[in-house]
């Protein structure tokens, strides 16, 4: 017979208010952020290809500027996070890029747009965004429901989805009415709308500082970066994932680079066409993330990410082999839903297991670890797209990107990953209210890390 401790325990305990309204400020500004980045992904291209006429080599300088800063600024961006508190991170990068992005269609009244200025406003908006991230990401799993980790990243990944399927039709239709250069003042304000939502975070979640084992000392910025790195290459499951991230950011670096420019200059889908497949893109999203936690519950974990890291590889071959015509635009459009699909079932999943198996203390640190790997790829990928696609010819560069992925996937199947079993949830501590005049809130103890028998199923 069950007795009454044994069944209130089987019950997870009540979010607390204001955590509830820190969670739906959150994902309420995260939104905002994602609307405009999506309409920011529509007009960037059409504004460069389309009047400023840009080269393959101008196109991948562009994809390398936006992408090179994170090289730097990615690994201590965790750090950065846990000594400055997320929502004084937050508030600041999304009004620094809302005056970044302003400067575009500022520049586009006084007749001065040249490319030096998008290359200048892809670097500083680079160095924003990887901190901007590493904010939002930390935040999703303090505040999740107990004990529902793999929902809240899900659930997370949704909301977002959504917002970058309304900001693509947003982003059509304003280039379409009023020119590439207008239409990105409203991502612009989108940014001032997510810095008036972080400042709506009262209750703020921050992981224990780490700390020296001897003299319980913080460690300082390199310590803890080496910390982060020994902990991610010593794991058996985090090492396979790093391979396989590292070859996201190589193969899609090659691919993305110049996609926008294949489908606007060679297959010439337009920009309304552009808008259709990055909102397609958008719903397979959505739907990756819904019924990720359902497989990952029904079938292996492990199996869950194999599959969906060989069908994003595999899909990605579309744009290859697309030509003019609105029958290809349905394929590339079908093409963006399954690769969405996959990438989103496989982040959540890949999300939920670090979340799942990493000390609490270390959760924010080893996650730039993986960011860091993806972002510091692919600006190299994308200059040396560039230099590639002067002697062979974009497509090419493109199949080479396809290739990596490929080859990656077979290295998920025969790793680690493929064996993992599901884990059990750690238990997250509620946080206590922020104090408004540091920002910062009372350190939360760590969560121990899952023990290496539960572990050992999954190797």
């Amino acid at each position: 017979m069950t007795t009454a401790p044994e069944t209130a325990a089987t019950v997870p305990p009540a979010l607390p208010t204001g955590r509830r309204r820190a969670r739906t400020a959150l994902l309420t500004g995260e939104s905002f952020n994602y609307m405009g980045s999506a309409v920011h992904a529509v007009a960037l291209p059409a504004l460069a290809v389309l009047h400023l006429h840009t080269t393959p080599g101008q196109a991948a300088l562009l994809a390398a500027a936006a992408e090179f800063p994170a090289l730097i600024v990615t690994l201590p961006a965790g750090a950065i996070v846990d000594r400055y508190g997320l929502r004084a991170v937050l508030i600041c990068t999304d009004i620094t890029a809302a005056a970044v992005v302003a400067v575009i269609p500022a520049a586009a009244v006084l007749d001065a747009l040249t490319m030096p200025l998008l290359y200048a406003v892809a670097l500083t908006l680079g160095v924003l965004t990887p901190l901007h991230v590493a904010a939002a990401m930390a935040a999703v799993p303090l505040l999740a429901d107990p004990d529902r980790g793999h929902q809240a990243h899900a659930r997370y990944t949704s909301v977002l989805t959504v917002a970058s399927s309304i900001g693509a039709a947003l982003g059509t239709v304003l280039v379409a009415a009023a020119g590439p250069a207008r239409a990105l003042l409203a991502d612009a304000l989108s940014y001032v709308g997510a810095a008036w939502c972080a400042t709506r975070i009262r209750t703020q979640p921050a992981p224990a500082p780490a700390t020296k084992q001897a003299e319980k000392e913080p460690l300082s910025l390199v310590e803890g970066i080496q910390q982060s790195f020994s902990y991610t290459f010593r794991d058996p499951l985090l090492r396979p994932l790093v391979v396989a991230l590292t070859a996201v950011g190589i193969g899609g670096g090659l691919i993305t680079t110049f996609l926008s420019y294949h489908l606007l200059h060679t297959v010439k889908v337009g920009t309304t066409g552009l808008g259709v497949i990055m909102a397609a893109g958008s719903l397979g999203g959505l739907t990756g993330s819904e019924l990720a936690p359902r497989l990952a519950g029904r079938y292996l974990p492990g199996t869950v990410l194999a599959v969906a890291f060989t069908l994003y590889s595999l899909v990605q071959a579309a744009a290859l082999f697309a030509r003019p015509g609105p029958v290809w635009l349905g394929v590339l459009a079908f093409a963006s839903f399954m690769q969405c699909a996959a990438a989103t079932a496989f982040g959540t999943t890949q999300r939920s297991m670090q979340h799942q198996t990493i000390p609490l203390h270390l959760q924010t640190r080893v996650q730039q670890v993986s960011l860091w790997v993806v972002n510091s790829s692919q600006p190299l990928a994308a200059l040396a797209a560039g230099a590639v696609a002067t002697l062979t010819g974009v497509r090419t560069v493109m199949a080479a990107g396809v290739l990596v992925l490929l080859l990656a996937a077979g290295m998920v199947w025969r790793s680690p990953l493929r064996r993992l079993k599901p884990l059990p949830e750690p238990r997250i501590p509620h946080p206590r209210p922020a104090d408004h005049r540091s920002g910062q809130t009372s350190p939360a103890r760590p969560v121990p890390a899952v023990a290496e028998g539960v572990r050992g199923g999954a190797r």
